[in-house]
């Protein structure tokens, strides 16, 4: 069995002479990329990788004739949780490596609302061992780079961090993700100014933001400023940090309230009088 994407090159070389024979860049997105934005979750065993709606038919036949790569169907993915998409732009194509549990997803444009040729940032290897957030100007507290978990995110210039498996080698094909403010404008227009809670196909965009917003503390007001200037989808995001707040103080609220409540139906123990005893 070949060996894990976090361990081995090989595992994806076929996918970068694929895209290189049709003059296409390796855009990752979705939990990989958001692994470079600083965000520690685990990334599982699916990578969605952007493909320019324009090329997806002819890359999505290059696929198997590697010979390394099976076109496979939603349902026969045990735990697929399905990208947050319009029934009417819907374009995704799933492939599993040939000798080995792992996946990949062929997005087209439409699907994430985001274009190829849109602002992106290279990364050093597809799959970190630490996540890292490598757009250091959205770090909450770069000053203060020690290597307590209290610093984190990791940057890329952190020292005593390893970012990439030892025996991952050098990759041969340049490997990017979307900018933070380009992948949060993505995550906006996927849910299109509809309230998460009364969408299904809201919830992963509006999770991908949460995870942003736990991980770089975009509740803090100067982590905000930063985004909401470079960002097309600035009412929505400020939309979307109002509704965060809100939901935190009525959380605050409830603990509160819970607490007083608790209070005044504890009743109190029997009352024992003190007593000195002898030595």
């Amino acid at each position: 069995m070949a060996q894990a994407w976090t361990q081995s090159v090989a595992s994806l070389e076929s996918v970068f002479a694929v895209l290189s024979a049709h003059d296409h860049p390796f855009v990752m997105v979705g939990t990989y990329a958001l692994r470079w934005m600083g965000v520690q979750l685990l990334p599982g065993y699916i990578m969605d990788i952007l493909i320019r709606t324009s090329q997806v038919a002819s890359i999505c036949q290059a696929f198997p004739q590697t010979g390394e790569w099976l076109e496979v169907d939603e349902s026969s993915i045990p735990g697929l949780a399905t990208l947050s998409e319009r029934e009417e732009c819907r374009s995704v194509q799933r492939f599993k490596r040939c000798d080995d549990q792992w996946y990949i997803s062929l997005c087209s444009e439409n699907t994430y609302r985001l274009t190829v040729d849109s602002e992106k940032i290279q990364v050093p290897y597809p799959i970190n061992f630490n996540s890292a957030l490598v757009q250091s100007e959205f770090h909450p507290n770069p000053g203060d780079r020690s290597s307590d978990w209290k610093t984190r995110p990791y940057l890329m210039t952190d020292k005593d961090i390893a970012f990439v498996w030892p025996a991952s080698g050098q990759v041969s094909f340049p490997v990017f993700i979307p900018t933070i403010p380009e992948f949060l404008d993505s995550c906006l227009y996927c849910i299109g100014g509809r309230n998460y809670r009364d969408y299904d196909d809201c919830d992963i965009p509006h999770g991908d933001m949460s995870y942003l917003a736990r991980y770089i503390l975009l509740d803090l007001p100067h982590q905000q400023d930063k985004l909401l200037s470079k960002v097309k989808n600035a009412k929505w995001l400020a939309e979307f940090f109002a509704d965060r707040q809100w939901r935190q103080e009525r959380r605050m609220r409830l603990v509160m309230e819970r607490q007083v409540k608790s209070a005044a139906n504890s009743k109190p123990g029997p009352q024992v009088p003190f007593a000195t005893l002898p030595f």
